[in-house]
């Protein structure tokens, strides 16, 4: 499959929504292998507690921020989306541990 093209090259919504998809299906492998590393992580967490680390997580967010001025997107922005994708890999990293440790799981979920 050629590669889709280059945003200036497009000449309809349609090749603007190839490259689109394109690189939704290159992020979708990039959070895949994040999980990997989120969940080797619950390795080395000597507790279900110890997974949130609020000090680490405002220390990346300030980091996203930082790369986004300088990639000149809207920090707010980027800090918003980060946000939300740690909280969702907390809560990812939590249910792995669990189950690394044999505890079910507690939210009520099934």
């Amino acid at each position: 499959m050629p590669s889709p093209k280059t945003p200036d090259r497009c000449e309809n919504l349609g090749d603007i929504r190839e490259g689109l998809d394109d690189l939704d299906r290159q992020i979708v492998s990039i959070l895949k292998h994040r999980m990997a590393y989120v969940k080797a992580a619950a390795r080395f967490k000597p507790s279900e507690e110890s997974i949130p680390a609020p000090e680490r997580v405002a220390a990346m967010l300030a980091e996203r921020r930082a790369w986004a001025d300088a990639a000149g997107l809207p920090a707010d922005g980027v800090e918003m989306l980060f946000a939300g994708l740690i909280r969702w890999f907390i809560e990812q990293q939590v249910l792995h541990w669990r189950g690394l440790h044999g505890i079910a799981d507690r939210s009520g979920a099934s």
